[in-house]
């Protein structure tokens, strides 16, 4: 990706039965992944080059059983798989459209506030300690800590909603506070 100057690659993986549209943002070493022709989606961040992660999206660990027609669902075998297909995935650079479509379906039921908007100086709960955990990743989150910041998000995408998921800390150079 940093060959091709890509910082928000889009890709699909065949997992068994099923395509999975998957957006990886470089800066945040966030995964969205959302089922193609389903309504079901998750995330996952990178711990250091390897993909692992809970899955708490309950419909979604149900799919990826179903992906694989053989019963039981084993949930290190789609990580597994995952780090196996990257070093030989084409990608491309995620547009908006691509990106908001995958991120509708991707995250948990956090509302209809998924949307990055903008940063606000704040102490961060720990629900949007979680909230923030599953939309941009740890890596924001510790950003946000080290900056006595939180992330603003709305119930519609804005035309910062993607570029925050490239580069989250180019948008806070750019931006900084809004109140």
């Amino acid at each position: 990706m940093q060959n091709t100057n890509t910082n928000t690659a889009l890709f699909q993986i065949n997992y068994h039965n099923c395509t999975i549209e998957c957006i990886y943002s470089l800066s945040q070493n966030k995964f969205l992944f959302a089922f193609v022709d389903h309504n079901i989606g998750f995330t996952c961040s990178l711990d250091n080059d390897y993909a692992s992660a809970f899955i708490n999206h309950q419909d979604a660990v149900e799919q990826l059983r179903l992906c694989r027609e053989h019963g039981t669902w084993d949930p290190i075998h789609f990580y597994e798989f995952l780090n196996n297909q990257l070093p030989n995935i084409g990608f491309n650079q995620a547009t908006d459209a691509e990106y908001i479509q995958t991120l509708s379906v991707s995250v948990s039921n956090f509302e209809d506030r998924i949307y990055f908007n903008h940063w606000r100086n704040s102490n961060m709960s720990p629900r949007q300690r979680n909230k923030t955990i599953e939309l941009m990743g740890h890596a924001v989150v510790n950003f946000c800590s080290d900056n006595h910041i939180i992330p603003i998000y709305l119930d519609h995408p804005t035309e910062r909603t993607l570029s925050a998921f490239s580069n989250f800390e180019l948008d806070y150079q750019q931006h900084n506070i809004e109140n």
